[in-house]
């Protein structure tokens, strides 16, 4: 991860913190393009991928997002701070 997406991801903890949920980062070896975090709030639990305003999901990524939206889990890339600011505004 870039210290760029580094910031986002930071961001993205706090906004969660902010309206009383947690994140955790998600590391699955074996298991390419996890997202880099589950967010827990308010009893719905959160795949999110952080991305900077101009980054890009790869194969891989796509790849996962699909298999947990197809298993029924709530999956999101977010796209700078914006991102995170629109994911927070929706789970609100």
């Amino acid at each position: 991860m870039g210290k760029r997406e580094n910031k986002v991801e930071t961001y993205l903890n706090e906004q969660v913190e902010l309206i009383g949920g947690i994140t955790r980062k998600w590391v699955s070896p074996g298991h390419d393009g996890v997202t880099d975090r589950i967010a827990i709030i308010r009893g719905s639990v959160w795949f999110v991928e952080v991305k900077t305003g101009d980054g890009r999901l790869s194969p891989a990524q796509l790849r996962e997002h699909n298999r947990l939206s197809k298993a029924g889990a709530n999956v999101t890339t977010v796209y700078g701070r914006t991102g995170v600011d629109e994911l927070i505004e929706w789970i609100k």
